[in-house]
């Protein structure tokens, strides 16, 4: 069994969060953009970024971003990207990383943690179901 281990990204990581970035995504971005905006969510105490690695190597990444909603009157844990390498899936570091930002969430006094995911990931919607979540919201978006 491989060794499985969390740990915090830091601006090192950034060739690392940005592979899993672009495998998310399945596509490229502006590296230069990427690089100074990974920077600037580094310094943002409300922004936390955790790495996954099987023996050593980095397989995946979760981001938790703590606010405050009037909504609720409360503290929110929204977990704005879940990556897993595609050779890594199956190995539950994406279990590992969802309980990681739950627990941080709960610490930080959230009620709640939340996620969105594109309708076309059946295969991710099946995980976080498994994993306790339930589909509670519609997303709008509208490109600018």
């Amino acid at each position: 069994m491989p060794e499985r281990e969390l740990r915090h990204a830091t601006f090192e990581d950034v060739d690392d969060v940005y592979a899993l970035m672009c495998e998310l995504k399945q596509a490229e971005f502006d590296r230069d953009a990427f690089y100074t905006g990974f920077n600037a969510n580094l310094q943002d105490r409300n922004l936390h970024y955790q790495l996954a690695l099987l023996d050593g190597d980095v397989v995946g990444m979760i981001s938790l971003h703590l606010q405050f909603h009037l909504h609720h009157a409360n503290w929110i844990g929204e977990i704005q990207e879940l990556v897993v390498m595609p050779g890594a899936r199956g190995s539950k570091v994406g279990s590992l990383l969802l309980a990681w930002a739950e627990e941080t969430a709960r610490e930080a006094g959230a009620e709640m943690t939340e996620l969105s995911t594109s309708t076309k990931r059946l295969d991710a919607h099946r995980f976080y179901q498994r994993e306790g979540y339930a589909p509670s919201h519609v997303r709008f978006t509208k490109a600018l």
